[in-house]
């Protein structure tokens, strides 16, 4: 096996020619099924509604430094401010940057396996990515880890693209692009940083070429690292600014730590802080092994990292020529440990699905090396057949019963259109994420408070335990029940559970 770019049933790696036509393929197919069950634009309290704040931000007023650590995200402040600028300050702008580069990850990272491994190997790792909740969340709303997991992985490529080849000049360009693309994603979130030292480690171990060649991509990492900060220094005149304001964000109030605040210290390898967040999935163990059981057991994750613990047994392996290449197993294995660690222990964030995407991506592309091996030995074929179909049935579920996360604005947003006059919500996220859509039809968004005055609209959040009581929902007699707006919900959901959804209330006080 030459420089592992063949799986062990022999199956050599494409042409670069064909791995491209594959890439664009895969990226074709991997857009369409976003159209499925798509996130959406939350908006109010959500991080997409201060995203786009800030790259509205930009566009009427040219680059900011900002005061939170939302603004400091770059790469993705940029292009969604380039969007605006080429379609308008709109939602639907918004929504195509992360759909942009989840194609850029698509096409990266297909073209990199079908060059490295081959037809079968890429096609299993697609239908994995296509079936991956987390990866189709994160596709159709507006975060940052899309952008740093698609320039990560676009540096992992180009470098393994610089090791592929033969002549210096080709090395020295994809060397090059390896650096740019990673130091534009530790521009849009640190955690990115743990491939850097991979990269040092193939230098000083591992080289494969020139050392000069690490140092021009060491360089070239540095470039718009500097440039930003060079920026935000002359503008604020603190070299260390973007630190200071990284540091601050654990005093910014949430719902997700214990406290809404956490005074303690620095957040970076901070155990006590560690404690304190609220677990994202369903594991309540230690705060150091709840991600990890969570890989295994969150549907959030599609069930791809216990594909992987089951496919590794000796029933699903039985043979020993069922392996996937040494050098894949060490540089994935590196992938799902730096960045799980980074995140977990060096940055200490809370443990939530999107912060761990190359952790599921790394799995995927094990998971597929797996399955291929098994798939080519007779005895183990039906077997990972089932296994496979297993792990895509529990990431497809998911995606299926996805909901809408901007239903709230969707329905009271043209409802007020359709009946002018004054709004006001008693919740503030529906207050919140009915602001930008409102402002956008030219409508006043609804203000906060528990009354509205007399002859205008009171909007409630009803929620579906309220629903099944089957009593009155307005029982204030200065009040009269004009519309309901029931959540919409997806077709399995429906068809399953058609009681399952929360209704917006509007009514109107009448004295």
């Amino acid at each position: 096996m030459r420089n592992g770019s063949m799986i062990e049933d022999g199956r050599k790696g494409v042409s670069a020619r064909m791995a491209l036509g594959l890439a664009l393929l895969a990226i074709l197919l991997a857009e369409l099924a976003l159209c499925i069950s798509p996130e959406g634009f939350a908006g109010g309290p959500s991080d997409d509604q201060r995203y786009f704040d800030i790259a509205l931000d930009w566009y009427l007023h040219g680059p900011q430094p900002g005061t939170t650590h939302w603004a400091l995200r770059v790469p993705l402040i940029a292009a969604v401010t380039g969007a605006f600028h080429l379609l308008g300050p709109t939602i639907s702008a918004l929504l195509v940057v992360p759909r942009l580069f989840y194609a850029l990850f698509v096409g990266v990272t297909g073209a990199t396996i079908a060059r490295t491994f081959g037809m079968r190997v890429f096609g299993l790792w697609l239908a994995f990515v296509i079936a991956s909740p987390v990866l189709h969340e994160m596709a159709t709303s507006c975060f940052p880890e899309m952008v740093e997991l698609s320039l990560g992985a676009a540096s992992v490529a180009a470098f393994l693209a610089a090791r592929r080849a033969s002549a210096t000049q080709p090395r020295l360009l994809w060397m090059v692009a390896a650096g740019i693309a990673l130091g534009l994603a530790v521009l849009t979130r640190e955690t990115a940083g743990f491939v850097a030292i991979g990269y040092l480690w193939f230098g000083l171990r591992r080289p494969g070429m020139p050392r000069a060649l690490y140092a021009a991509m060491a360089a070239a990492f540095l470039l718009p690292i500097a440039a930003h900060v060079g920026w935000l220094w002359w503008l604020t005149g603190d070299p260390l600014y973007r630190l200071h304001v990284d540091a601050h964000h654990i005093l910014i109030p949430s719902d997700h730590l214990e406290g809404k605040v956490y005074t303690g210290g620095s957040p970076f390898l901070n155990f006590d802080l560690a404690r304190r967040w609220v677990p994202a999935g369903p594991t309540r163990i230690h705060w150091a092994l709840n991600p990890l059981l969570d890989f295994l057991i969150d549907p959030a994750f599609g069930f791809v990292l216990l594909g992987c613990a089951l496919a590794a047994l000796p029933w699903f392996s039985g043979h020993p020529r069922a392996r996937i290449p040494r050098a894949a197993t060490v540089l994935l294995w590196a992938i799902g440990i730096g960045s799980y660690v980074t995140v977990t222990w060096l940055f200490t964030l809370r443990p939530q699905p999107r912060y761990y995407l190359p952790v599921i991506c790394a799995g995927q592309i094990a998971f597929a090396l797996m399955i291929a091996t098994r798939l080519a030995r007779a005895e183990l074929k039906r077997r990972a057949a089932v296994l496979t179909a297993l792990v895509l049935i529990g990431g497809i579920v998911p995606i299926l019963v996805t909901r809408d996360a901007g239903w709230q604005a969707k329905l009271l947003v043209p409802y007020m259109a359709a009946h002018p006059g004054g709004y006001t919500s008693t919740d503030e996220h529906v207050a919140g994420r009915a602001k930008t859509p409102a402002l956008a039809m030219g409508l006043v968004p609804p203000r906060l408070g528990p009354d509205a005055p007399i002859g205008e609209y009171r909007v409630r959040l009803i929620k579906k335990s309220e629903l099944r009581r089957r009593r009155p929902l307005t029982t204030d007699p200065r009040y009269r029940a004009v519309a309901r707006l029931d959540q919409p919900l997806p077709w399995l959901i429906r068809q399953l559970f058609p009681d399952k959804h929360d209704a917006l209330l509007i009514e109107r006080r009448v004295r």
